[in-house]
């Protein structure tokens, strides 16, 4: 091996390793006196692993490709944080050759800046510089001592490296585990043990930032749980700081704005458009509980519950919450949930008269205008039925239908029932107050049976209410708007309560845009026959009765019905519950049935008017026929009877030509 020690140096220290170097190689014999016990070891482990230190000695095989990519993918905020560590120390030293290494805890250059001459140092990018692959250096010791090292000149196991001095620190996780380490490089004549503290001090950054790097990601994956957590919740929410900003929203509140996050984060609270004004309610520092708003959305507007408190435990008013509680899917779950089945329609309302389907004509053009009814009639005529079924053609047919029967409801509390109230608003007051009708049934119909029964002053709130669309909950200040179809009912003549001065005029002429008087069963007898089939129908699977006979129905037919048609659903249920038979027979009937349906046909039973069986049934048939927009097969299929029979009794009747 050729050997060449005279370097253009001065120092006696580095003359002294040039000479220790050549005696190694010459005598294998290492002083560590003069270079260093830990030099010595590593000279030694070099020479086992075959390494021959000689000056034109081969780089060893740097990192595959596919595998250094893997490995800057692995470390790349590791890199990110020491790229501004590298750049500071290459501007800042005022050496002009110099180069800058950042290895991974297997010693793979995985960064290299340099400055001034293109000497190649320790290897490019991708070389290993521990010490099976590069020599004593020292990035090795710093990576296997786990502390600041030096290796000045001659030092190196390779020659080439011996005009160099090279200082070197191990960098460590947050957790103590070894990321990499930082080496620098200087010409010798530049050597100085600065250096090495400066490479120290670029590690100790370096882990600095891999620490805040850390507590930043943890502070981020916490704050987007708590984000995905919130994002889950149904009620809408919004954090603001202590100058009312929105410092945070979730997407339940983005989706009732129907706005993006850029829209309103950093904005002030003012900018959410709210009646009543947000930034009014807000003013002053004050708890808000289940405070009825109305959110304008770009697409649509939301009732809400807002309830409004500090955002820290201490109470205090530096940072605010506000949850909104969207009322208007309260109100559709409560009345899901209420509902045991769907709503009447008109299909549900049984007959062929004309007195019933001129009532039909009239309650299906009032639901398709939006206007408001009054339906009067006997107790039993099925007014709740035609309300329903109102409802059901309307407009508002996916929202609630609320129902109020105002003559069951003591008059001390038909106030809090239709408006709600709040939260202490009176000794027994549910906690968080309650809803009134007029808020469960807002964008739906609201269906007051048996208004006569309102005690005056409260038809004097009602007519306010009508008047401007505000509902104020007993014990509330603050009005909520509600947009309601109201449809009154009533077995009182509310013309001649008005007359007598139990009802109000103004009411009632605010109510009576269309007025429905539903006729007595005793007034439309043709449609008892079909009743009381329907009836049996409905009830085939858990009775044996399958038809009438003759002399029961004619009885039925000439009896009065004071209850009417529910008076007659309950008389044929008793008789479903207790008959063994498969008809309902004269014996079957209540005795006070037959004893009063001759005097019935007596007084007011004529038979010069009535139509005989045939063209009644024909009548139904046709009513049924049109419904079913002339569908001949769908007709057949609701009456159960084949094609060739509904053709047969239209054309019999004149109906069809």
């Amino acid at each position: 091996m050729s050997v060449n020690p005279f370097y253009n140096v001065e120092n006696p220290e580095l003359i002294g390793y040039e000479y220790a170097w050549v005696d190694y190689f010459r005598n294998s014999v290492c002083n560590a006196d003069i270079i260093g016990q830990r030099i010595c070891e590593s000279w030694g482990r070099c020479g086992e692993a075959g390494l021959s230190g000689a000056a034109d000695e081969n780089d060893a095989t740097p990192c595959p490709v596919a595998e250094f990519e893997e490995r800057l993918s692995r470390n790349t905020n590791y890199l990110k944080i020491a790229d501004t560590i590298i750049d500071s120390i290459i501007n800042t030293l005022k050496e002009q050759r110099i180069a800058v290494y950042i290895v991974d805890a297997d010693g793979v250059v995985l960064r290299l800046r340099r400055k001034g001459d293109e000497e190649r140092y320790l290897g490019d990018i991708r070389a290993n510089l521990r010490e099976r692959a590069a020599g004593t250096n020292c990035v090795d010791f710093a990576l296997r001592y786990l502390e600041a090292a030096s290796v000045i000149g001659a030092q190196h196991y390779y020659q080439r490296y011996h005009k160099y001095a090279g200082y070197a620190a191990p960098i460590r996780d947050v957790d103590g585990k070894i990321r990499g380490a930082i080496g620098i490089f200087v010409r010798l004549e530049n050597m100085s043990e600065y250096m090495r503290s400066v490479a120290a001090a670029a590690a100790a950054a370096i882990e600095n930032g891999i620490g805040v790097f850390r507590s930043h990601a943890i502070i981020e994956r916490q704050n987007k749980e708590k984000q995905d957590v919130l994002d889950s919740i149904t009620d809408g929410i919004i954090y603001l700081d202590k100058n009312r900003n929105i410092s945070y929203v979730n997407l339940k509140f983005l989706e009732y704005c129907a706005v993006g996050k850029d829209k309103l984060i950093g904005k002030n609270i003012s900018s959410v458009n709210m009646r009543p004004k947000i930034d009014v309610l807000l003013r002053e520092s004050n708890t808000h509980v289940n405070l009825p708003v109305k959110i304008i959305g770009e697409e649509k507007s939301w009732r809400a519950l807002l309830n409004h408190h500090p955002a820290n435990s201490s109470r205090e008013w530096e940072n605010e919450i506000l949850i909104f509680t969207a009322t208007d899917e309260v109100a559709e779950m409560a009345n899901a949930i209420s509902r045991e089945g769907d709503l009447f329609t008109f299909e549900s309302i049984v007959g062929a008269s004309t007195e019933i389907l001129s009532r039909v004509d009239d309650a299906k053009r009032a639901a398709d205008y939006g206007a408001r009814v009054i339906l009067e009639g006997e107790s039993g005529t099925g007014k709740e039925v035609f309300a329903q079924a109102i409802h059901s053609r309307s407009a508002r047919s996916d929202e609630p239908f609320v129902a109020v029967d105002c003559g069951a409801i003591p008059h001390e509390l038909i106030e809090s029932e239709l408006f709600g109230y709040e939260e202490g608003a009176f000794t027994g007051a549910k906690k968080g107050g309650m809803e009134g009708k007029f808020e469960q049934a807002h964008n739906g119909t609201l269906f007051l049976d048996e208004i006569g029964n309102l005690p005056l002053d409260m038809q004097a709130k009602l007519l306010r209410v009508l008047q401007d669309s505000l509902v104020t909950r007993v014990g509330g200040r603050q009005p909520t708007r509600v947009d309601v179809q109201i449809i009154a009912a009533s077995n009182l003549d509310l013309q001649k309560e008005t007359e007598k001065g139990t009802f109000r005029e103004d009411l009632y002429y605010r109510l009576n845009v269309v007025h429905i008087n539903i006729p007595p069963l005793r007034d439309r007898r043709e449609d008892i026959p079909f009743l009381v089939d329907e009836f049996i129908s409905k009830n085939r699977a858990r009775s044996s009765i399958r038809a009438v006979d003759e002399s029961a129905m004619r009885a039925i037919c000439n009896y009065s019905w004071p209850g009417n048609v529910r008076q007659l659903h309950n008389v044929l249920e008793r008789i479903l519950i207790f008959a063994d038979g498969g008809r309902i027979t004269v014996d079957m009937l209540p005795k006070n049935i037959l004893e009063n349906a001759d005097d019935f046909a007596r007084e007011d039973f004529r038979t010069d008017n009535i139509d005989d069986l045939g063209t009644v049934s024909a009548r139904y048939v046709n009513n049924v026929y049109g419904r079913f927009g002339g569908n001949i097969k769908r007709t057949a299929e609701a009456l159960n009877i084949s094609r060739s029979t509904v053709y047969r009794m239209l054309r019999g009747a004149g109906y069809l030509s």
